[in-house]
């Protein structure tokens, strides 16, 4: 899904998560989008990579020099997949028919082993940058379920930000 060459554009994973976030606010309304918008926000745990100063892998397996802003840990494509697909995932069960939210699972399932397999295959992360990635996601997951769970009661008292998330208005 995100899982692309050094070659690829970095404008890739915004534009894709702009895709899907438009596709879940018309199939599923704005309190998925919303949802979804949150789970997007915290992809910006990829940003503490540099915390970490260690290269990405080469080809060779030698340790070159890190320079600042390139750092592996932990994958952001790990990152934002876990985070992205797993918020759909989530969404599915309860917008979605059983049928489509199973498929969706599964198909989730494997583009996320896929994105893992494929960020160390190309030499792109070191297998600790992916599970690095993978732990960090799924805490984040969880706290985008929590969000998704918490919604209507944390916007209980606020009736303009009820319009704007589009859920109806609190008795």
């Amino acid at each position: 899904m995100t899982c692309s060459t050094p070659s690829s554009p970095t404008s890739t994973p915004p534009l894709l998560f702009a895709v899907i976030g438009l596709l879940t606010w018309w199939r599923w309304g704005r309190p998925a989008a919303a949802v979804l918008g949150f789970a997007g926000a915290l992809t910006a745990l990829t940003r503490i990579g540099d915390i970490v100063e260690r290269p990405r892998p080469t080809s060779t397996g030698e340790w070159t020099a890190y320079t600042f802003g390139n750092g592996g840990y932990p994958s952001g494509h790990v990152v934002f997949t876990v985070l992205t697909l797993g918020t759909l995932v989530a969404l599915a069960r309860r917008h979605a028919s059983p049928t489509v939210a199973r498929r969706l699972r599964r198909s989730a399932v494997a583009v996320v082993i896929l994105c893992c397999w494929t960020r160390i295959s190309h030499l792109e992360h070191w297998p600790l940058d992916v599970v690095g990635g993978l732990a960090m996601a799924v805490v984040a997951l969880h706290l985008v379920l929590w969000f998704e769970r918490s919604l209507d009661p944390l916007t209980a008292g606020w009736p303009r930000l009820r319009l704007l998330v589009g859920l109806p208005r609190s008795t």
